[in-house]
Formats: C-alpha cells, sequence, structure tokens
C-alpha cells in the first residue's frame, strides 16, 4: 500500500467528486440525502474553490484517488470536516489515514484550534472513525446527528 497524500480539489474533479457523493451509501449518511444533478454540483463546486472559508481535498494512494475531505471554517480557528470514501475504497481501512491526511493538510494551511463532526446517529463506522480519532462529544444531537469536536494545541 502506497502512502497518502491530499491535493486541493480542482473543478476536472467535479465528475469523480459527483460519483462518490451520490452514492446511496454517502447519500444515506448525508445531511442532504437527494442525488444531485452535474450542473448543481459543478456550481457548488465553484463556489467551494473560491471560497477562503473552505478547503476541498482528494487524498490519493499513489496515483488512485481514494476519497475526499472538505473542511468548513465555521469560526475563527474552528472548521467542520466532512469525509467521503471513494466507494471502491471502502472496507480497505482507509478511513483514519484519509482523516489523518486531511487535518494535516488543513494544519498546514489555517490556524486550527478545534475540528467538529456532525456524525449521523446511526453511522456506527463514522462515528468510530472520529472517536477513534480522538473527536468527542460537544453538543446535544440535533436532526439526527451527533456533534463531536476534536481540540487542536
Amino acid at each position: 500500500m502506497s502512502p497518502l497524500a491530499a491535493r486541493e480539489a480542482v473543478e476536472a474533479d467535479a465528475e469523480l467528486l459527483l460519483a462518490w457523493r451520490n452514492d446511496p451509501r454517502t447519500r444515506e449518511a448525508s445531511r442532504s440525502t437527494g442525488v444531485i444533478a452535474l450542473a448543481d454540483h459543478v456550481r457548488w463546486l465553484r463556489g467551494v474553490l473560491a471560497s477562503p472559508d473552505r478547503l476541498l481535498l482528494v487524498i490519493s494512494e499513489g496515483e488512485q484517488p481514494v476519497g475526499t475531505v472538505r473542511f468548513d471554517r465555521e469560526a475563527p480557528g474552528e472548521w467542520e470536516v466532512s469525509i467521503t470514501l471513494a466507494p471502491e475504497s471502502r472496507g480497505r481501512g482507509l478511513s483514519r489515514e484519509v482523516l489523518a491526511e486531511g487535518e494535516q493538510a488543513l494544519s498546514e494551511r489555517h490556524e486550527v484550534r478545534a475540528v467538529l463532526a456532525a456524525v449521523h446517529e446511526d453511522n456506527a463506522a463514522s462515528a468510530a472513525l472520529f472517536e477513534g480519532a480522538g473527536y468527542v462529544e460537544s453538543a446535544p444531537a440535533e436532526a439526527g446527528f451527533r456533534w463531536l469536536r476534536k481540540t487542536r494545541g
């Protein structure tokens, strides 16, 4: 297995990221569960790429993209994380490494005091991922999602 590497997403990643986003298992664990059209996704992606308050990374193993990590600035030094594994990369034990690679890339680019994760209450694998990475319960569950937080420093 090659080490993982993060790079910032580009508009040319639109179709790949959309395929991962529209995967049924990904949608099941998302806040927005509907299928997204390519034109809508491209508009969203352009906005993300242009925003200084967002960082969208593609994580690859060698030349093969295996997942994506997005960070949205919630307050100065506080970021919300979202992680998606490529469907063909699931079950290989990559999620923790993908998350760690994303967190490292974020800290290289921005001030980070804390990272927050909204985890669907039915997503035990995601909860185990974040808890294993040092995230702890930070707020009462809301709308079917638990809030976990990792403080840096």
